[in-house]
């Protein structure tokens, strides 16, 4: 009889390798593909497989010893990275109708490369997506934080925006399989607010990853800001609208430069990103495990 769980954790292990990463015990168990499973017989299951190496605490597939190492510097680099956040979280916290701030990507999965930036996702208000950005933009730009052009480095990304009114990424899968997007999802470490709104928005994610726990508790009321009570209103309507309007124009001019799914321009949804690497990710997730399965016939 096939071992499903076997089959599983060699998947969620072929996943990180996917991205040149060694994993430990229990980021593969809170990971694991397709179903839910106690840690220790996921263990169980590592230690068994003859086609996986084991080095520091991390298990990778055999023969990529490499990716313990590369995952051990990648983590000093994301300590030097969390700095740089912790220094700049005031840049959130002024800017207005900003409910929830997360961040994503290689620095909340833990493997940022040297030169990596530091991408955000930004959820606004209802009706005040692209007065939030706005703000957010100047901000981190007056304050040099803001990525653009060569200045890359440890600096904001700000490529991914949503309104509070439009929080499942399930519309923004590109096909009947994206792991990435529930991956990317899933992994994401909140900065501002608590997020049980987006993960509520969001439990499409546990098809993937069923032992994944989301807070999904309902968040405590908060007061409005000095500059909400001023960009609220009829005024602030205006002021969005101009903004939009804007805004839009420059983004449709943008992504005629980017690639497939790289772009969504939307009223409520803003996400920029220079490329989109799902369908590669997935193609080589798949060629892994077809390969792996050859050897243990």
């Amino acid at each position: 009889m096939k071992n499903a769980l076997a089959e599983n954790v060699w998947q969620t292990v072929c996943w990180f390798d996917v991205f040149g990463q060694a994993a430990s015990a229990e980021e593969i168990h809170r990971f694991l593909f397709w179903q839910k499973a106690s840690l220790a017989a996921v263990e169980q299951e590592l230690k068994k497989d003859p086609h996986l190496g084991h080095s520091l605490g991390f298990y990778f597939l055999k023969g990529r010893d490499a990716s313990v190492l590369a995952r051990c510097s990648r983590q000093f680099q994301a300590k030097k990275l969390w700095r740089r956040v912790a220094k700049h979280l005031f840049l959130l916290r002024a800017t207005p109708f900003v409910r929830f701030a997360a961040v994503g990507n290689t620095l909340a999965m833990g493997w940022p490369e040297k030169n990596s930036d530091i991408d955000l996702l930004i959820v606004a208000a209802k009706n005040r997506l692209f007065t939030t950005r706005f703000f957010l933009t100047f901000l981190t730009q007056i304050f040099g934080m803001r990525r653009h052009g060569r200045k890359v480095t440890g600096r904001f990304c700000l490529s991914f925006f949503l309104a509070e009114d439009s929080l499942n990424l399930e519309k923004l899968a590109i096909g009947a399989q994206d792991p990435y997007l529930a991956f990317w999802a899933a992994t994401l470490i909140p900065l501002r607010g608590e997020g049980a709104e987006f993960f509520a928005a969001n439990v499409w994610i546990k098809k993937y990853f069923p032992n994944l726990k989301l807070s999904t508790t309902a968040r405590k009321f908060r007061r409005k800001t000095w500059s909400e009570r001023i960009l609220g209103g009829h005024f602030g309507d205006l002021i969005e609208k101009l903004l939009r309007d804007w805004q839009l124009r420059r983004a449709r001019r943008k992504r005629k430069n980017l690639s497939k799914n790289a772009v969504v321009i939307a009223d409520t949804v803003l996400k920029f990103h220079e490329t989109d690497q799902r369908e590669r990710f997935l193609r080589e997730w798949r060629e892994l495990i077809k390969a792996g399965s050859k050897k243990k016939r």
